[in-house]
């Protein structure tokens, strides 16, 4: 909070330190959104389980034998997250953050044009104009995003053959409450059922 300020909405599941008052007062004092995720279904979070999976991903593939070093791998996979561009914002996670993109480290010590040209005054006067300017790159992102949105959606829903349902068809019910206990093979339906009234 530092950093970057009162965020707008937070997203928690149900543990003890989120489920308490001294946390419910400090997001009411801040004015903070609190939703909890279920527990039983954290795909709710879709943006936290996506980045999640895509930085194991990062992980697994540096580490193959050193299972125990991924301490030292996890600052190199953020910054490779955090500054490849996104197809759905069509910008990179550090860019829509701090307003301009990010320097690799190792760009530095290469004698580019970039780096030859390098004038502080003038970079600060064009960062500021760059941070100035970031609510409307970030809205842009966010047309991008629902661009992509509809593209997806379009694309899904052509294949989609409207099933309507009445009173008599047999059905199947997702289970949201499913245990674990067989793993990824386990049923996720529950039924059939018979619908008798809508």
């Amino acid at each position: 909070m530092i950093r970057f300020g009162i965020p707008h909405s937070i997203i928690t599941d149900h543990g003890t330190q989120f489920d308490c008052r001294p946390f419910e007062n400090f997001c009411a004092r801040n004015r903070i959104i609190c939703t909890m995720a279920s527990v039983a279904y954290p795909q709710t979070n879709g943006h936290a389980e996506a980045s999640n999976k895509l930085i194991l991903q990062g992980l697994k593939r540096r580490l193959r034998e050193a299972k125990g070093a991924w301490t030292t791998e996890l600052p190199h996979i953020l910054w490779a997250h955090r500054t490849t561009h996104k197809i759905a914002t069509g910008e990179t996670p550090f860019a829509l953050t701090y307003g301009s993109e990010a320097v690799a480290p190792e760009e530095m010590s290469l004698p580019s044009l970039r780096v030859q040209a390098y004038n502080q005054e003038r970079n600060h006067k064009e960062l500021l104009a760059q941070l100035d300017m970031i609510e409307s790159r970030r809205d842009a992102a966010m047309e991008h995003i629902m661009r992509e949105k509809a593209k997806v959606a379009a694309s899904y829903n052509k294949n989609v053959k409207p099933r309507p349902l009445v009173e008599g068809d047999m059905v199947l019910k997702l289970d949201f409450q499913r245990k674990d206990e067989h793993g990824k093979l386990a049923a996720t339906w529950e039924g059939p059922f018979l619908i008798g009234e809508k």
